[in-house]
């Protein structure tokens, strides 16, 4: 994998704006934490600028032209510099925080896990990360980047970056104007895969996958699995927290299919729960594109059209 240094150099003799490595002392993780910031050219002349927070694992995937092969020309900052120097974007503060171990080996979820880490694996600290987001991070960037008050916040998410939208959209109501869900690894609700019903608890991947014991434990943990599932705090949020909710834009989409189905009928599943919740959502159908696919490409594509959406109205067309 490129190193950071190859990837500043590379954006630096692409973009307008100006993508950057940013450190900070996280006091919930107990370590220092790298993320990455795109700044829109004349930044320090903006104000109410919108914020859109990046999730998937390692802070440089959306960044990393080699992430995987599927990546034709740009990465998903340059597809966005390109779109604001063409006009059709407004400008916007890009932010990419990691939620991995350094070496992209273990997820985080984005939650708080039950049980500190352990095994001296770099870049997870306490794993606190649902208070590294909400208690450090958000903060940190409000502070630094003042330009950003009054404006829209936005989250977009790939895979389990999906997931990490749907738990902030869900467990921070009202928080984002718009939550944004490509291809997502959603739980199911009770992780009782509905496909299967009355076979109990059937959800393979959130119940057994090795990827998750470190986050969620093994054995389980099942108090983390219960408060960390925003499917089921969704079914049973309470008029509130619905109020709340109703301030958010949920953008799901997924690819047509993945071998088992598994994602495009997660997407379904929690796009239907949100409609029928009355809540807000900005596409139709629960399938991007008929050739869309679990990759880097696709996602780069969901995240521009998902932008200039969502933003249509922040955009100054020339008279």
């Amino acid at each position: 994998m490129p190193s950071s240094r190859d990837i500043l150099a590379r954006h630096a003799a692409t973009l307008q704006g100006h993508l950057k490595q940013r450190w900070m002392q996280s006091h919930s993780l107990g370590i220092r934490k790298s993320f990455y910031v795109y700044e829109p050219p004349g930044i320090e002349h903006l104000t109410a600028l919108p914020v859109v927070y990046l999730f998937r694992g390692h802070e440089r995937e959306w960044v990393n032209f080699a992430e995987d092969t599927s990546r034709q020309h740009s990465t998903a900052i340059e597809d966005i510099d390109h779109w604001i120097s063409a006009g059709q974007l407004p400008p916007m503060l890009v932010v990419m925080p990691g939620l991995t171990s350094s070496n992209n080996h273990v997820p985080s979820l984005g939650i708080d896990m039950p049980v500190p880490p352990t095994g001296g694996l770099d870049g997870l600290g306490t794993g606190r990360f649902w208070a590294f987001l909400n208690e450090d991070l958000f903060g940190r960037v409000a502070c630094d980047y003042p330009q950003t008050s009054g404006g829209q916040r936005l989250a977009a998410g790939f895979s389990l970056g999906g997931y990490t939208v749907s738990l902030l959209a869900i467990h921070r109501p009202g928080y984002f104007n718009h939550a944004a869900m490509y291809d997502g690894l959603f739980m199911w609700p009770g992780h009782c895969d509905p496909r299967e019903e009355g076979k109990g608890e059937t959800d393979p991947i959130w119940r057994h996958s090795a990827l998750f014991d470190t986050a969620l434990g093994n054995p389980r943990n099942a108090e983390a699995l219960r408060i960390w599932n925003p499917t089921d705090t969704l079914k049973r949020a309470d008029a509130q927290r619905l109020r709340e909710l109703k301030r958010t834009v949920f953008w799901i989409a997924s690819a047509d299919a993945d071998g088992q189905f598994g994602n495009r009928d997660r997407s379904r599943y929690f796009g239907r729960l949100v409609r029928s919740k009355g809540l807000r959502l900005g596409f139709d159908s629960a399938v991007f594109h008929p050739d869309a696919a679990h990759n880097w490409h696709w996602t780069d594509r969901f995240l521009i059209r998902f932008l200039r959406e969502a933003l249509a109205n922040e955009v100054s067309v020339p008279l």
